[in-house]
């Protein structure tokens, strides 16, 4: 019983690190992505495109043996890294949408998933990514109550006029998919990249329908 303790205590500052780097690594994305003047925006976005591949590249390097990355999960070993979607749903982001809405989705992507991820390790003995899974509603709630509040706190910054509707809009859409897995073709797309573009979706929908 103590052995078993001990080792749930450990994954659980395991997963607290995983996302403590989470975190800070969306949050440096989208300082930049929101710092970074219009005309360098193409710039930005092809280089942002060659650290994707990069990562690809060190995930090859990974699978052959030649290089071992701390932080894993174990469902991680033999598929690619969750860092990796992470970037990649971040750089589609900053592809697809205007740069208040992708700050915004990135924003709620990290801080969102990092507070979702570590509440839904404290209550649960072993998450995995792997079955499908609904999310405790606490963690469901956790997730909406931090990705609003990051929304709400980067729409007034930028001086927005409507903050609070647009921060709930896409504090809805990170919550749907943080909390249900989706599925294409029997294979389950990583909440990395549906955690962003559920977001900035539904508030470039907003933006178009009432705006």
């Amino acid at each position: 019983m103590k052995v078993a303790g001990r080792a749930m205590r450990e994954e659980f500052r395991k997963e607290v690190a995983r996302k403590t780097v989470h975190f800070f690594g969306g949050l440096a994305v989208a300082i930049i992505c929101f710092l970074i003047p219009d005309w360098l925006y193409i710039p930005f976005s092809a280089c942002f495109a060659v650290f994707i591949a990069f990562l690809f590249y060190l995930e090859c390097l990974r699978f052959h043996g030649c290089l071992s990355l701390p932080m894993l999960r174990s469902d991680e070993h033999k598929n690619i890294g969750g860092h990796v979607f992470f970037f990649l749903g971040a750089f589609i982001c900053v592809l697809i949408f205007p740069k208040s809405i992708a700050v915004a989705s990135i924003l709620m992507l990290s801080a969102g998933d990092a507070a979702s991820g570590v509440a839904f390790a404290a209550i649960s003995e072993q998450k995995s990514n792997n079955p499908p899974y609904q999310k405790p509603f606490l963690v469901m709630f956790v997730m909406f109550i931090v990705s609003f509040t990051a929304g709400c706190i980067f729409f007034r910054l930028i001086h927005h006029p409507f903050p609070v509707i647009f921060a709930l809009s896409g504090a809805i859409g990170a919550t749907i998919a943080d909390s249900f897995p989706i599925r294409i073709f029997n294979y389950r797309i990583n909440d990395n990249i549906t955690i962003p573009l559920f977001a900035g979706s539904l508030m470039l929908l907003l933006r178009f329908a009432f705006f």
